[in-house]
Order: structure tokens, then C-alpha cells, then sequence
């Protein structure tokens, strides 16, 4: 029973950085330092963990869009879209992961898009639209246009890093490109340096969590997991995080959705459970095979 129950706590830990990020972006701190700040750390931390464990370091070109994806990008434009909309909405756009990683899959690997898929879609994209308008009277939509940018980013990370993983572990290609990324984490920030916002608690306390819980932890934790309960089961929690950021962000920081981000909202629980039933699915249909 309590293997079940595994995969849900690296989601739970993945959606607390939506709400602790927002406060400290909130206080002061540029989304691009915080990329930053939270990859130098956590990056440290993988890489003393990769030598005591002998693990394979590799820095090829071939794992040059995984790192711009996977580490830089994800970050940066969730980091962006918390300065302009509510952590709850931002983590619901990450129901697009799913979605976007079906649909480039399909583009990729030339799978047909099942029916189940086309009303995700379309869900999904109605939720999106819903969301956003939500927001038409400030700049919330950029919110979401930022934290869909990074679901579409996540599915290019997920689909490149595939055949990566035939050569390299999950552990081994994380803890490669957090360091390759360094370099243009530190770049993109530069515009944006000062220490200032550091001096506040909220900033250095939460700074440390969303290195050492989100980006350090919850992937040891995830790893287990996939290793516990297996690669095709595992996947399926992954939709349980945009639930978990909305859940988190309403009870630590009393946010509320209005009139039409609650139906957005719900347009997209539904999409997401679409594209949950079609994952199932296909887990099934390949464990019968």
C-alpha cells in the first residue's frame, strides 16, 4: 500500500516551490537569480553526491538541449510567470506537461494522437484561455503564457532526454546538465545581480529550501520512486502536481481563483484527467502485449 503512496510525496515537494518561490520572487528577488542561485546550490550538492557514488559525468552537445530545457528554462519561466500571476495558477499550467509531452511524442515517434488525447487538447486549451482572461485586466496572463511556455519546455526536455538515457541514468543525466547549465544560468542573471534581496528572511530561507527540497530531494525521492513502483507507473503521479500547487498555494498563501480562473481551473483538472486516462491506457494495452 505505502508503495502507492511514494510517488506522491516528490509532487507534493515539486509543488511547494511554486508557493515558496512566489514569496520570494515577491520580495525582491529576479527569477533569473533565483535560477541562479537555486542551480549553483543544488548543483553543488548533486555533484558531491555524483563523486561519492562514482557516478558517469558527460558534457557532450548531445546533452546541450537538455540542459537549456530541463535546468535553465523550466526554472526561468516558472520563476517569470510567479512575478505576474498567483503560484495556484502557475502550477495549474503544469497540467500542459502531459499534453505537450503526448503531442511531441506523437510528432517525434510518429504515434497517432488517440481521442482521449484530442479532448485533452482541447480542454486544456480551454482552461488556458479561461485562465488568462482571468487576468486581462493586469498582466496574470502572462503568467500563464510563461507557465505553459514551460510545460511545452518540459515535453522538449522529456522527449530529447529519451535516447539520452540509454547511455546515461536518470541520476547521472540530471546531475550532468545541472552543471552544464551553470554557465548560462549565470549569464541570463548577470542584468539582474544584487545580493540586496538577500538580507530579507522570507528571500535566504526560501532561497535554501527551493535549492535543497525541490531541486534536490524531491528528485532523489522521484528516482526511488520510478524504481519502486516502475517507470510507466510513476509517470501517472506526475499529473497529481498542478492538484497539489493549487491545494498548497490556497492554504499557505490564501489565494483564491475567481469566476472564470475557477473555470479554467476545472477545464483543466479535466484535461488532465483525460490525458491520465489515456496514459492508463496505454501502460495497460503495452503490459498485456
Amino acid at each position: 500500500m505505502y508503495e502507492a503512496l511514494i510517488p506522491l510525496i516528490p509532487q507534493m515537494l515539486w509543488a511547494t516551490n511554486f508557493v515558496v518561490s512566489k514569496v520570494v520572487v515577491s520580495n525582491g528577488l529576479h527569477p533569473l537569480l533565483l535560477t541562479a542561485l537555486r542551480w549553483t546550490i543544488a548543483g553543488f550538492l548533486l555533484y558531491l553526491y555524483a563523486r561519492l557514488r562514482g557516478l558517469r559525468l558527460a558534457f557532450g552537445k548531445e546533452l546541450v538541449v537538455p540542459a537549456l530545457t530541463g535546468i535553465t528554462g523550466f526554472s526561468a519561466l516558472i520563476y517569470l510567470g510567479l512575478m505576474f500571476s498567483k503560484a495556484s495558477i502557475v502550477g495549474l499550467t503544469m497540467a500542459f506537461i502531459p499534453i505537450a509531452t503526448a503531442i511531441l511524442a506523437s510528432i517525434v515517434l510518429k504515434e497517432e494522437i488517440s481521442f482521449l488525447l484530442k479532448l485533452s487538447i482541447l480542454f486544456g486549451t480551454a482552461g488556458g484561455l479561461l485562465l488568462s482572461a482571468g487576468g486581462l485586466q493586469g498582466l496574470s496572463w502572462l503568467g500563464v503564457l510563461f507557465g505553459i511556455s514551460a510545460s511545452i519546455d518540459w515535453a522538449v526536455y522529456t522527449v530529447w532526454s529519451k535516447k539520452i538515457m540509454l547511455e546515461l541514468s536518470p541520476m547521472e543525466l540530471l546531475v550532468s546538465i545541472a552543471l552544464m547549465a551553470q554557465p548560462v544560468n549565470w549569464i541570463i542573471a548577470l542584468p539582474f545581480l544584487t545580493l540586496a534581496p538577500l538580507h530579507k528572511l522570507p528571500v535566504l530561507l526560501g532561497l535554501l529550501y527551493v535549492a535543497l527540497v525541490p531541486g534536490f530531494l524531491a528528485y532523489f525521492l522521484w528516482l526511488y520512486s520510478v524504481k519502486l513502483v516502475g517507470a510507466s507507473r510513476a509517470g501517472v503521479y506526475i499529473n497529481a502536481l498542478p492538484l497539489f500547487t493549487l491545494v498548497i498555494a490556497t492554504i499557505t498563501l490564501g489565494e483564491k481563483l475567481d469566476f472564470l480562473e475557477s473555470l479554467g481551473a476545472l477545464s483543466i483538472i479535466v484535461a488532465l484527467a483525460l490525458v491520465t486516462i489515456d496514459f492508463l491506457r496505454k501502460v495497460r494495452s503495452q503490459s498485456s502485449e
